[in-house]
């Protein structure tokens, strides 16, 4: 059983809104009363001095952040790391840095939750050991289907607990028949917890979309 109010943000892909839901849901749990941090276990293809995702989000929160790693290179982190002769990262190490903070927190990821962040681990490990819950976020395009059914699988497989899925029209509006297609495939595999429609506005998006988080942030 996850901690309550601890949750792990994760995607079918790259760049398909995590940090606009991430910053939704610190949003909706800071509004509710609750000392609200986002982490972001690793930040890759950025330098030291450019805000990174947890920062972002944290700014858009209103909240605290904290990014407990952070490479150059666009990569996964066990590639980034190589690339820059750096230590690897372990989820042994990551776990208790997230263990340490207080309150909820909203953790994000990278990618999606098989993305390896050394020979042996991926961010599905951090989750377990970190007795996260987690929240898929869907980027409504083709293919998506095939990416959220295999995270969701992985999940049940793992007995990794899942929160829910949020649907996100990240690129451009993708229209209601397809939308009813996505939920209609997803609505017995994992409780859809609703939709962020395309906004050019971040500002808007994450306001609006912490109204999705209402019944988590109770």
């Amino acid at each position: 059983m996850a901690d309550p109010h601890r949750y792990f943000i994760t995607g079918t892909d790259t760049d398909v809104g995590k940090t606009r839901v991430a910053a939704s849901l610190a949003l909706a749990l800071r509004e509710s009363g609750y000392e609200t941090t986002v982490v972001k276990l690793v930040q890759t293809g950025l330098c030291h001095s450019l805000e990174g995702d947890a920062a972002r989000a944290g700014r858009l929160a209103g909240t605290r952040h904290v990014e407990l790693a952070r490479f150059e290179k666009a990569a996964d982190p066990w590639s980034a790391a190589i690339s820059e002769n750096a230590p690897l990262v372990h989820a042994g190490d990551l776990a208790p840095a997230l263990q340490a903070i207080g309150g909820a927190i909203v953790v994000e990821g990278a990618g999606g939750i098989m993305v390896p962040l050394n020979s042996k681990e991926h961010f599905g490990h951090v989750v377990e050991l970190g007795n996260l819950e987690t929240i898929l976020v869907v980027g409504l395009r083709l293919g998506c289907l095939n990416h959220a059914l295999l995270t969701l699988s992985l999940c049940e497989q793992a007995g990794l607990p899942v929160a829910g899925v949020v649907l996100v029209e990240r690129w451009h509006s993708v229209g209601a028949s397809y939308i009813a297609d996505v939920e209609r495939t997803l609505q017995d595999k994992a409780r859809i917890l609703g939709i962020m429609f395309y906004c050019e506005d971040e500002t808007a998006a994450v306001v609006d979309g912490a109204h999705l988080f209402a019944p988590l942030a109770f």
